[in-house]
């Protein structure tokens, strides 16, 4: 009975011990998974995650004086007035030459008629503005040969001008873009009546068969080029992008066995010579303090937000683009409870009123590294991928302010939130509208500073380990 009762005593100590155990062991289990700087963990694992969103944003708008608007493929005229940027307009300057094969014409049979420019305006062509509003085209001819001259063999710009002759014709138009169809009823094509002294003479240089005709060399030189702009006084309410496949059309009559009507095209010429020339008058608006460059080679001036209506200004067309800098991002790092960065999320939001329908925001705004020097650097990818972000615009008319591009900059913050340089106040990011709508489109961002109520303004969060638990 001893041995039993001993027996009895060893096996329950055994089954403690066992039971213990299994215990220790499940409770060594919960732990958390954890992937720095990729997800956000919030599975009541025992991780704590603290979320700074009160970080201070410095908004500046960076501008530089000219854009590359060269053989864009659209010719944009039109004005139009903006709330918060002006009075924009555009205009296009470009070279027609002539026909590659001159028609046989007879003077006995064949009657000189007309001349006029011929636009074009597609469906998917881009437009920006108020579409109700009928705009006036004027066509001038450039007085002088500076297309072939030096500087503009570089390239041509948003603010390269030519000298420009007497108007050789005109028109007022209402285009409805989305049809298309225009006031002139002539589906999507735009006339603009010409000067008949213009036309006399170009007809009677090709029935002469002119060497000025013949050789396109020798007509550029004559020639010069073309201009179309905005009428001056015209409602300013929109501008349109036409086709850079417009012609200078000459109309005769061939009055053979029956009278018909002909005509002979001289078409747009060396599409990289097309530009369109882009100004701005800012009078009366906050934007117009905006700092301006003083010398042709400059780091573009950086105007902080709090000079110009407490507002970032993003139009790449117009040499607008938004640089953002985080003076107080590293003392997140200096917390005693800091361990390691989660993740971090930029949150842009437009100024309410100032899109609609009409004034209509850009679908994709790229982010860029940029420094002191305030020129775009490498697009700023998200965590896990290669590609460039553009905002993944959130549109919502009913409820603007739901409407925001969101960014996810936790690489940039990983390297910004230690970093020691003395340069580090000035490195930053820039927002820009992506190619090919950077120098092809007037869609514009009014993007709200920390001015604005918190709904509404700029905002990071930064999402971090911490050693100790928040509630």
């Amino acid at each position: 009975m001893t041995i039993y009762n001993y027996l009895r005593k060893e096996l329950l100590f055994f089954l403690s011990c066992f039971l213990m155990a299994l215990f220790v062991l499940s409770g060594c289990q919960k732990q958390p998974d954890l992937q720095f700087g990729s997800t956000y963990t919030d599975d009541n694992t025992g991780a704590n995650i603290v979320v700074v969103d009160t970080s201070t944003i410095n908004v500046y708008t960076v501008y530089v004086d000219s854009t590359a608007t060269a053989a864009t493929g659209y010719q944009y005229v039109g004005t139009y007035n903006d709330q918060y940027l002006g009075t924009v307009s555009s205009r296009s300057y470009f070279q027609v030459a002539p026909p590659s094969a001159l028609p046989v014409l007879d003077p006995r049979f064949d009657i000189y008629d007309s001349i006029g420019m011929i636009l074009y305006f597609k469906r998917a062509n881009p437009y920006y503005g108020d579409t109700t509003q009928t705009q006036t085209y004027v066509v001038n001819q450039v007085v002088d040969t500076l297309f072939q001259l030096a500087p503009f063999q570089r390239g041509w710009f948003s603010n390269s001008v030519l000298p420009l002759g007497p108007a050789l014709g005109s028109t007022s138009v209402l285009i409805a873009p989305n049809i298309p169809y225009t006031s002139q009823g002539t589906g999507d094509t735009v006339r603009i009546r010409m000067d008949d002294n213009l036309g006399q003479t170009l007809f009677n240089m090709v029935y002469d068969k002119s060497d000025t005709v013949k050789q396109t060399g020798i007509f550029e030189n004559w020639f010069n080029g073309l201009c179309i702009s905005p009428g001056p006084g015209a409602p300013a309410g929109i501008i349109d992008g036409f086709k850079d496949s417009c012609v200078m059309r000459i109309y005769y009559r061939a009055n053979a066995e029956i009278s018909s009507e002909s005509f002979i095209d001289f078409p747009l010429y060396n599409k990289s010579s097309q530009w369109n020339n882009v100004t701005v008058n800012r009078t009366g608006k906050a934007i117009s303090n905006l700092i301006l460059p003083t010398a042709l080679a400059q780091i573009p001036p950086a105007t902080i937000s709090s000079a110009i209506g407490n507002i970032g200004y993003v139009q790449t067309i117009g040499g607008l683009n938004v640089k953002l800098t985080f003076p107080y991002l590293s003392s997140i790092a200096l917390r005693r409870d800091y361990i390691g960065l989660l993740r971090a999320t930029l949150t842009v939001r437009p100024v309410p009123g100032s899109f609609s329908q009409i004034w209509r925001l850009p679908p994709a705004v790229g982010i860029y590294a940029t420094d002191l020097n305030n020129l775009i650097g490498a697009p700023l990818a998200a965590v896990g991928t290669a590609g460039a972000q553009t905002g993944s615009l959130v549109l919502d008319y009913f409820n603007p302010l739901n409407t925001a591009y969101t960014y996810d900059v936790t690489n940039f913050v990983k390297v910004q939130i230690t970093n020691p340089s003395q340069t580090a106040l000035q490195t930053g990011l820039m927002l820009s509208v992506p190619a090919p709508a950077n120098t092809a489109s007037f869609n514009r961002l009014m993007i709200a500073d920390q001015t604005y109520p918190l709904s509404q303004q700029i905002s990071l969060s930064v999402y971090y380990i911490s050693l100790f638990p928040h509630q």
